[in-house]
């Protein structure tokens, strides 16, 4: 009893939303139902690629934040280690030497 209570409130995933999407549209598109019942799956319908393109905007999202993590960690393993001196304060000490 409780696992049907979760799995009735668990958001499906993109493909299992996609595919009832589809089959939502086919069954509209073969035009033998009652407009009682077309109304109910047009709601249906619309339910669901809103859930669709809300899944789609939540990777969009993660994968802006892998690139930018990615980014950042590339973007440190370019720079000097912050250990070793720049070689201005390696050498700092012979700017007043003539040259």
């Amino acid at each position: 009893m409780e696992q049907q209570a979760q799995n009735a409130e668990r958001e499906p995933s993109f493909e299992e939303a996609l595919a009832q999407l589809r089959e939502t549209v086919q069954t509209l598109e073969e035009g033998n139902v009652s407009l009682e019942e077309a109304t109910r799956l047009l709601a249906q319908g619309a339910e669901l690629a809103r859930t669709c393109n809300d899944l789609l905007a939540k990777a969009e999202l993660q994968v802006s934040r892998i690139r930018r993590n990615f980014q950042g960690q590339a973007d440190k393993a370019d720079e000097p280690d912050s250990l070793m001196a720049s070689p201005q304060q390696d050498f700092g000490m012979f700017d007043d030497a003539p040259r």
